[in-house]
């Protein structure tokens, strides 16, 4: 068995063959933490200033990763002070970035202001992941891939959104599964080929706001139908502190994992769910599994402020896991994975 590497001093296995390609955004978020978040005009006391590699699509790569799945990131880092740190970052959590190009240019970074509650606001500049995107992967890399994981963000600009159309378009073609994050801005400014994307998406994992925009419907249930019906294969519907909702041709389901420990910050909580449950996907779990070892990253995720500065192993899910009466998928976990407890 090959030798563990290991991330924050833990020990990681890279556990199969299946590999993701993830494209989207690889930025810097500073985060700055308070009690409230001010209306215009107002001051408000920082209690916290953090740096943190972030990026929707580098966050779903890096918990992928660090759980043990082997992932290609597709992406743009500027020529600037983030270059280096970035990139140290998505080594350190043993993502292939190879297909992250550096032209000239600023790096994508994002200001979060988090509140007491864990709760969240962006300001985001997108740089070369806008102005620069990267160059299609070649034939020979899409053989060797069998998921593609799309960030909602990247269909936000022209230059972005035209990769990521031309992706989908690749993907399709060679017979990868197509996952999709539709992110905020995606749900609400809907592009005039949405039919088509969602057509062409096998998986897709809105939270329930983007969820209600895409469908028109608030409850979860017939949002996820909608979907459905438009040709999405699997829905899982996040719903922050309540879970999620997983739908497709073999039914509909409703998971709750708690975190264990207080809820700090919920940056990058959906790309840790996303992360975590394209792990199991591609592992061979059922949706159902899936989705509660997505939900147990995603778990595990709130309890630290910024979305990658402490990633969950495999071990860290397994305990989360246990902790929420879930020990039957931990010890399934543990036992194919070859877990030490």
């Amino acid at each position: 068995m090959k030798k563990p590497d290991t991330i924050n001093g833990k020990e990681i296995m890279m556990i199969h063959s299946k590999r993701l390609l993830v494209y989207g955004d690889v930025e810097m978020d500073i985060l700055l933490q308070t009690e409230n978040v001010q209306a215009r005009g107002d001051d408000a006391k920082v209690s916290n200033l953090a740096f943190s590699p972030g990026g929707s699509a580098a966050n779903c790569a890096a918990i992928a990763a660090s759980l043990g799945q082997q992932v290609t990131l597709l992406g743009s880092l500027g020529n600037d002070v983030w270059r280096k740190p970035l990139t140290q970052d998505l080594k350190r959590h043993k993502v292939d970035i190879r297909l992250v190009s550096t032209p000239p240019g600023q790096s994508g970074t994002c200001v979060a202001l988090v509140d007491g509650s864990g709760e969240r606001k962006f300001y985001s500049f997108r740089g070369v992941n806008e102005s620069a995107p990267p160059p299609l992967p070649d034939a020979v890399v899409w053989k060797k891939h069998q998921c593609l994981h799309l960030s909602g963000y990247s269909f936000q600009e022209p230059g972005s959104a035209a990769v990521a159309r031309a992706l989908l378009h690749e993907a399709h073609r060679f017979g990868l599964t197509v996952s999709l994050d539709p992110s905020y801005l995606f749900a609400k400014q809907q592009p005039d080929d949405i039919d088509d994307i969602l057509n062409k998406t096998d998986l897709i994992f809105p939270n329930l706001e983007e969820a209600t925009m895409l469908s028109g419907m608030r409850d979860p249930r017939d949002a996820a139908q909608s979907l459905l019906s438009r040709g999405v294969k699997m829905v899982a519907v996040t719903l922050g502190g309540d879970g999620c909702l997983v739908s497709c041709a073999s039914g509909t389901e409703s998971v709750r994992i708690q975190p264990t420990e207080k809820v700090l910050d919920s940056t990058g909580a959906g790309d840790a769910f996303c992360g975590g449950f394209l792990t199991a996907w591609l592992n061979g779990l059922d949706p159902w599994q899936s989705a509660r070892m997505g939900s147990a990253a995603a778990a595990y995720v709130v309890t630290r402020l910024g979305a990658r500065e402490h990633t969950p192993t495999l071990s860290d899910v397994v305990q989360i896991l246990r902790t929420n009466h879930e020990g039957t998928l931990a010890d399934s976990l543990a036992q194919k994975f070859h877990l030490q407890d």
